[in-house]
C-alpha cells in the first residue's frame, strides 16, 4: 500500500485531516456523552433529515471537529489556522482559466498521483469550509468552487473510462476516500447528478472491499479498512443500507488475531505487507478507521457488534502504547514511513493520540480511565512538536476533551521490558530513557524501501538501537536524511557499500531472532545476523538490566576487502550541538571535524545523554574505539524520491557525536562488550567503571552471557544447545537454542526461557547446582517442573502459547 500526501507535499500526509482527522462524541452530543445518545437525539428532532442523511451529517462533524469547535476559545486559534493555511494554498493554485484542463495548475492530469493530490485538496479545503471560526466557512464562492472542481476532475480524470494505470492505491484508495469525504461535508451542494456519476466511478474502482488492484488481491489490515470506510460512506451518500451492511461486515476479518502474514498479533505486534513490523504506521491507519466508524455507525441501524472488536479495543494497550514515548511512536515499528518528511515520528503518535481519544467512550470502564491517562500523559511530555502546534480544529477538540478534564491525571511513562516476538522488536524502559531494537530473520524482513522510499534503511533490522530520553526530536530533527546510515547505533556492518533500497523485503537465512522476558522487567535479546549484500556473520546480544545494556558481539567474521565496524552511539546534537564528550576522564575537543581513535577498553560519556564502558578484556583481536564529531547535510529528497511522498531538496545539518569499533578489515572471530549506562552522568560512569557489576560468563558465538551481582541476575543466550557453569547458586544448561534468565532470591529462583529460532517444539532446561527445591511451578502453558532428580528440570512444551515467548517458572527451597 502507498500512502499519498495531500496538499503541500511533504508537509501534509494522507490521514491528516481525511480519515485521520475526527472528533469524540463531544462534537455532537457533549463531553461524557456517547455516539447511541446524539444518534437517538437526531433521530427525535423535529424535521429530521432521513437516517443517511443523518449518518452524513456525523461524518462531516467527525471530520471537521463540528459543534465541539469554539472559534473564541483561544486554544482553537492555531489549529483553525492551520486549516485555514492547507485551504489558502490550495485556493491559491486554482487554474482559473477560461477552460482549465486541471483543478491545480501545478497538479496536471499526468499520472494518478496528481488525481489522488487534487481530491486530497478539496477535500482539505471542504473541510476548511465546514469548520466554524475558518475564514472560509459557509462562505458560498468557495463552496461553488468546490463543487466545479470535482466536476472537472470527474469528466476530465477520474470516471469509469479512465484506465487503472501507476500505484493502484491512489487509483482504488487515495481517489476515492478522498472524494467520498469531500462530498459527505459539502451535502446537498453537489448536485444529485454529479453525486451520482462520483459514485458510480468510486463503484468501477472499488467494487468489493475485499479485494484490491483490480480484483487481483485480496485486501488486509488498513487497505481493508480503507476500503470499508470507501464503501460505507458510499451507502450513506447512496442512501444504500446493503452497502453500509456489507462495508461494516467485511471489516469482522480485520479484527481476529492473525498467526502469519498481515495483522493483530496476539503479543501485540502487527504486521503489514507480509514481513514488516508496523505498529507504527499501518497499524494507526487502521485504529483511525476504526475509531472513526466506531463513532459513526453506534447506535444507528448498523452498529458494529462483532465481539471480536474488544481486539482492536485490547491493542491500544498491546500494540500502540509500548512504542509511544513522551508523544511520537518508536522509529523502530515505523518502516519505510521513517524517511518521509511529512510524516514524524510525532506525527504518527499524533495520529495514535487522536484515534485512542476517540475510542474511549467504546472503551470499558477501566479502559477508559487508563487511556485517558495515558493520553494525558504523552501530551503533557511532549515538548519537540506539541499536538496543539499541528492539530486540526478536529483533533484539538479531541485532545480538549481529556487534557482540560481536571479528574484526569497524566500517566508516567511506564517502566518495564517488553518483547513481541511476532514482530521482532524489544522496548526497555526505565525513568528517563527508553531503548529498543530492530532485528530480523526467516520471519521478518530486515527493511521495507518501495515506492522511492527509505533508501538507506539498509541496516534498521541488523540490530539497529534507538536510545529516547528527554531530547524529544532527536530522530525527529532531520536525522534520517542527516545522519551516517552505515553506522547506526547498535550495528556491526562493513563498509562495503550497498545501492539504495537493497535489501528491502529480504529475509535472513537465520532463524535466532528474539530473546526473553523476566517479570516485565529484564531481558535478554541476540541475533544471528546475517546483513544483506554482505558475508559478514556474528552473533549479538543484548541484555537489558535496571540502569544498563550490556552489548555483546562474537564470531565477528568478514571477508569483503572492507573493514568491519560496530556501532555504540551517532548522537544527533542537532544545529549547533556541543555537548561535550569524555573519554576516559579527559574531556574531548567539540569542534566540527574532531576526531580521535583510543584504546579498544575504557569509558567514554556525552553530555545529555549517558556513559559507554568498555570492560577490559571484552574484545578479541586488535579493536580500537574511534569518535568523531561532525556536522552532516542532508536532504529528504535523498532517502525519499517517492512521486506522491517525496521530500524536499532543501539541505539540513545537524551536528553528531560518533563512537564506534574498529575491528579491522576482514576480521575473523572478532568480539566485543559494551555497557550502555542511559542518563548516568560522567561521574557515575567513571566509579562504575572502576567499580563494575557485571561480569561477562561467556561470549561466543555458540553461547553470550553475563551475570549482574546487584540484580542477583545471570542471563544467556544459547545460540545452540549448551551448558552454563553454575554462578551464585544455580548453573543452567539447555537441550537446544534457547534465551534464559536466572533471578536468585533469598528463597526463590526466577527462571525465564524461550526459544528465539520458534523451530523447536519442545525445550529442555536444566538448573544445575547445590542447592535444593522443594517446589517448582508455572503459571504458563506447556511447562512441566520436575523435582525427584538432583537437579531441577524444566520441559518446556513450545507447541502450546505463542511462538517465541517466554515462559517462567517459580523455584522455592
Amino acid at each position: 500500500m502507498d500512502d499519498s500526501t495531500p496538499l503541500t507535499a511533504p508537509l501534509r500526509r494522507r490521514h491528516f485531516l481525511g480519515a485521520g482527522a475526527a472528533v469524540t462524541g463531544a462534537a455532537l452530543i457533549g463531553v461524557g456523552g456517547s455516539t447511541a445518545t446524539a444518534h437517538a437525539a437526531a433521530a427525535t428532532a423535529s424535521a429530521a433529515p432521513d437516517t443517511f442523511d443523518q449518518l452524513r451529517g456525523v461524518w462531516s462533524d467527525i471530520l471537521t471537529g463540528g459543534s465541539a469547535v469554539n472559534p473564541a476559545d483561544p486554544d482553537y486559534a492555531t489549529a483553525i489556522a492551520t486549516i485555514d493555511a492547507i485551504a489558502a494554498a490550495a485556493i491559491a493554485r486554482y487554474d482559473n482559466s477560461a477552460t482549465p484542463a486541471s483543478v491545480y495548475t501545478d497538479l496536471p492530469f499526468t499520472h494518478v498521483e496528481n488525481g489522488s493530490g487534487t481530491y486530497y485538496r478539496i477535500r482539505d479545503t471542504a473541510i476548511a469550509w465546514a469548520t466554524p471560526g475558518s475564514t472560509y466557512h459557509q462562505d458560498p464562492a468557495v463552496a461553488a468552487k468546490l463543487v466545479s472542481a470535482l466536476a472537472l476532475i470527474g469528466s476530465a480524470y477520474y470516471n469509469p473510462s479512465s484506465p487503472e494505470v501507476g500505484n493502484w492505491y491512489h487509483w482504488e484508495i487515495g481517489a476515492p476516500q478522498a472524494l467520498v469525504n469531500a462530498c459527505a461535508v459539502l451535502g446537498s451542494l453537489v448536485p444529485a447528478a454529479d453525486l451520482a456519476s462520483y459514485l458510480t466511478t468510486v463503484a468501477h474502482f472499488v467494487p468489493d472491499p475485499t479485494h484490491q488492484q483490480q480484483g487481483t488481491v485480496v485486501t488486509t489490515g488498513a487497505n481493508r479498512s480503507d476500503m470499508c470506510q470507501i464503501t460505507i460512506l458510499r451507502g450513506i451518500l447512496a442512501k444504500d443500507p446493503t452497502l453500509i451492511a456489507l462495508g461494516r461486515d467485511k471489516l469482522s476479518d480485520i479484527y481476529p488475531y492473525v498467526t502469519t502474514s498481515d495483522g493483530y498479533y496476539r503479543d501485540g505486534g502487527y504486521i503489514q505487507h507480509g514481513t514488516i513490523p508496523y505498529n507504527g504506521h499501518y497499524s494507526y491507519v487502521l485504529l483511525n478507521d476504526l475509531s472513526q466508524l466506531s463513532l459513526l455507525l453506534n447506535g444507528s441501524s448498523w452498529p458494529i457488534n462483532d465481539p471480536n472488536f474488544s481486539v482492536i479495543l485490547d491493542a491500544v494497550d498491546l500494540t500502540y502504547a509500548p512504542f509511544m514515548y513522551d508523544g511520537l511512536v518508536m522509529d523502530v515499528v515505523r518502516g519505510r514511513f521513517l524517511s518521509r518528511q511529512g510524516e514524524t515520528d510525532h506525527d504518527a503518535g499524533h495520529a495514535i493520540t487522536e484515534a485512542v481519544c476517540r475510542l474511549i467512550p467504546v472503551g470499558s470502564r477501566t479502559q477508559q480511565k487508563r487511556w485517558k491517562a495515558l493520553v494525558k500523559g504523552w501530551v503533557e511530555r511532549e515538548t519537540f512538536a506539541p499536538i496543539a502546534a499541528s492539530a486540526t480544529p478536529a483533533r484539538m477538540a479531541l485532545v480538549k476533551s481529556v487534557v482540560d478534564d481536571p479528574l484526569v491525571h497524566a500517566a508516567e511513562q511506564s517502566n518495564g521490558h517488553i518483547q513481541q516476538p511476532s514482530i521482532e522488536r524489544v522496548v526497555h524502559c526505565r525513568d528517563g530513557w527508553a531503548w529498543t531494537v530492530g532485528l530480523s530473520s526467516s520471519r521478518i524482513a530486515r527493511l521495507e524501501a518501495i515506492n522511492g522510499e527509505n533508501q538507506r534503511g539498509w541496516h534498521t533490522g541488523d540490530g539497529a538501537t534507538y536510545l529516547y530520553n528527554r531530547d524529544n526530536g532527536h530522530y525527529t530533527d532531520a536525522y534520517w536524511p542527516t545522519v551516517d546510515c552505515t553506522r547506526l547505533p547498535g550495528v556491526t556492518a562493513d563498509t562495503l557499500p550497498l545501492a539504495p533500497s537493497a535489501g528491502t523485503g529480504t529475509l535472513p537465512p537465520t532463524t535466532w531472532s528474539g530473546g526473553a522476558v523476566l517479570d516485565g522487567s529484564w531481558g535478554a535479546v541476540g541475533l544471528d545476523l546475517v546483513p544483506f549484500g554482505s558475508p559478514l556473520r556474528a552473533k549479538k546480544s543484548w541484555f537489558c538490566l535496571d540502569d544498563a545494556v550490556v552489548a555483546l558481539g562474537a564470531g565477528i567474521t568478514g571477508s569483503s576487502g572492507h573493514t568491519v565496524e560496530t556501532t555504540i552511539e551517532n548522537r544527533n546534537l542537532h544545529s549547533t550541538g556541543t555537548n561535550q564528550l569524555t573519554v576516559n576522564g579527559l574531556a574531548q575537543p567539540s569542534t566540527a571535524g574532531w576526531s580521535g581513535s583510543f584504546p579498544g577498553s575504557g569509558w567514554a560519556h556525552l553530555e545529555g545523554v549517558g556513559g559507554y564502558l568498555l570492560p577490559a578484556g571484552g574484545a578479541a583481536g586488535a579493536v580500537t574505539l574511534r569518535a568523531l564529531r561532525e556536522q552532516r547535510t542532508g536532504t529528504w529528497a535523498a532517502i525519499d524520491s517517492g512521486p506522491s511522498t517525496g521530500g524536499t531538496s532543501t539541505p539540513y545539518t545537524n551536528t553528531y557525536a560518533t563512537l564506534w569499533l574498529d575491528h579491522g578489515v576482514d576480521p575473523s572471530g572478532g568480539s566485543y562488550v559494551y555497557l550502555l549506562l542511559p542518563g548516568a552522568s560522567v561521574r557515575d560512569t567513571a566509579h562504575r567503571a572502576a567499580h563494575p557489576d557485571v561480569t561477562v560468563l561467556a561470549n561466543t558465538p555458540s553461547l553470550q552471557a553475563i551475570h549482574s551481582a546487584k540484580a542477583s541476575l545471570t542471563a544467556a543466550n544459547f545460540f545452540t544447545g549448551g551448558a552454563l557453569p553454575t554462578v551464585g547458586a544455580a548453573g543452567v544448561a539447555v537441550s537446544g537454542p534457547a534465551s534464559v534468565l536466572i533471578h536468585e532470591e533469598a528463597d526463590r529462583l526466577i527462571l525465564a526461557v524461550s526459544d528465539p529460532t520458534c523451530t523447536q517444539t519442545s525445550l529442555t532446561v536444566n538448573i544445575t547446582g547445590s542447592v535444593r527445591y522443594r517446589r517448582g511451578f508455572s503459571d504458563d502453558p506447556g511447562v512441566r517442573v520436575d523435582l525427584s532428580g538432583p537437579s531441577p528440570v524444566v520441559t518446556v512444551d513450545l507447541t502450546q502459547d505463542l511462538p517465541g515467548v517466554s515462559r517462567t517458572v517459580r523455584l522455592i527451597r
